[in-house]
Formats: C-alpha cells, sequence, structure tokens
C-alpha cells in the first residue's frame, strides 16, 4: 500500500510540472574526496546531467547549484534590481556575482568538483548536505550544530501551523 502512494504522488507532480521544470527536494549528505569532488546524489542530478549548470556563493551562507536556464533568470532578477536601485556601483556588483560563481560539470560517476575558493566560503569540509530547495540545490557544511536543529523544529512547527489551513475547504475548489 506504501508504494501504491508514493507511486501516485510521483505521478502527481510529474503532472502538475512541466517535465523541462526541475524541482529539486530532499536532503542527502556525501563526502568531498581529496580531489574536491562530490557525488550529487541521484534524485538531483537530472538537472544538471546534460549541459551541467553554476555552483555560486548564495545567503545563508552556502553555495547554490543551478541549471543554467535557472542561473539567467537569477542574473536577470540581480541586473533588474540593480538597475532600479541607487547601487552607485552596479557593474562591480555583477563583477562579484561573476566572480563568485563557478561552471559546474558531471563526470560520467556524478560527481562535481568544488571549487577551493567556494568550498572554504562557506566552510565546507570533509562532507555536504545537499538541500532540495525548489529550483535549486543548496550545498552546506554536513555539520548540523544545535542552533540549526533547533531552528529546524520551529521551522517544522510553522510548516505544520500553515499545513492545517491547508486542508480547510476552498471557495471554488
Amino acid at each position: 500500500m506504501g508504494q501504491a502512494t508514493t507511486e501516485s504522488i510521483e505521478a502527481r507532480a510529474e503532472r502538475a510540472t512541466p517535465p523541462s521544470v526541475v524541482r529539486f527536494c530532499g536532503q542527502y549528505v556525501n563526502a568531498v574526496d581529496t580531489k574536491n569532488r562530490v557525488v550529487v546524489p541521484a534524485p538531483m542530478r537530472r538537472g544538471f546531467a546534460d549541459e551541467g549548470g553554476l555552483l555560486t556563493l548564495w545567503k545563508g551562507p552556502c553555495l547554490a547549484a543551478l541549471p543554467h536556464e535557472e542561473f539567467d533568470a537569477y542574473y536577470a532578477h540581480i541586473a533588474a534590481g540593480l538597475a532600479a536601485s541607487t547601487e552607485e556601483a552596479p557593474d562591480d556588483v555583477l563583477r562579484e556575482l561573476w566572480r563568485s560563481t563557478s561552471e559546474m560539470h558531471l563526470d560520467l560517476q556524478g560527481r562535481l568538483v568544488l571549487p577551493e575558493e567556494l568550498r572554504a566560503a562557506v566552510l565546507i569540509g570533509t562532507e555536504v548536505r545537499f538541500c532540495g530547495f525548489g529550483r535549486r540545490v543548496e550545498l552546506w557544511p554536513a555539520e548540523v550544530t544545535t542552533e540549526l536543529e533547533a531552528a529546524r523544529i520551529d521551522h517544522q512547527g510553522t510548516i505544520s501551523m500553515l499545513q492545517s489551513s491547508y486542508d480547510v475547504p476552498r471557495v471554488g475548489g
């Protein structure tokens, strides 16, 4: 019975999301080898298998792996925000964005190389925690601190509260 439920959820997700749109979810931890390579979890490879993507510094701080199309949308958003702002040196901001971004390609074993500068900037040690976040994959240090665990418990409580309103009958639905 559990298998049928999982299959029906996956089937509904496929119908709800156009095949060209990749959604990343779940959490996985993998080791970094001596050559700064890490295996990307199999469920997260689909978005990067053919053309790779871009790896950039993200708020948190963490790294974000984005397929090319998603990075292009992100870049357009940043550029538009800068154009509408009073930033005195928008090119310097964009230059910093590109400086802290790296092309990423998966090898035949599904591994990517973590550039040392990016890895050091977010304090990734010998293991990486991959967290799906919709249109991107976030890469975090694998160590879970007491503060992080407390924040996760708090966030799960917020999700539970919001889920209860999801089950309320909707007008017209």
